[in-house]
């Protein structure tokens, strides 16, 4: 019995939709295009993630210096916050401003709801 060699073509075919072009591979479903290598992300596309320590470090430093936090000087404030934290523990992060705005975020919904509920039941005990 003769063996089936599949044909291939030699480019794709290419699809335009809404100014996106597709291509779309004509090869068999019986044989996978070879897998695609995909090189490391470059070290600027990198996240920088803080654990709970590290995050109580940058409010700390935060807490710390805001006095400095003024009017026409706030980049200067989150630039000596992102310097004295990589100092503190060695990472560094891009934007501790905007880590910042997620942390008061975070608390804003998960605790002030708990704390406004506290205050209510022990004001609601302490009337007679």
């Amino acid at each position: 019995m003769p063996s089936q060699t599949p044909s291939l073509s030699p480019a794709p075919a290419i699809l335009a939709s809404r100014g996106r072009s597709r291509a779309t591979s004509s090869l068999p479903q019986t044989q996978s295009p070879a897998p695609q290598t995909q090189s490391p992300a470059p070290a600027d596309n990198l996240r920088t993630r803080l654990n709970d320590e590290e995050k109580l470090h940058l409010v700390r430093l935060c807490i710390e210096y805001q006095a400095e936090h003024v009017k026409g000087k706030k980049g200067a404030f989150w630039q000596k916050i992102r310097m004295l934290l990589k100092e503190q523990i060695g990472k560094d992060l891009r934007d501790p401003h905007s880590t910042m705005r997620i942390l008061l975020q975070q608390f804003e919904v998960q605790r002030l709801p708990q704390m406004r509920q506290l205050k209510w039941s022990c004001g609601a005990r302490l009337s007679p």
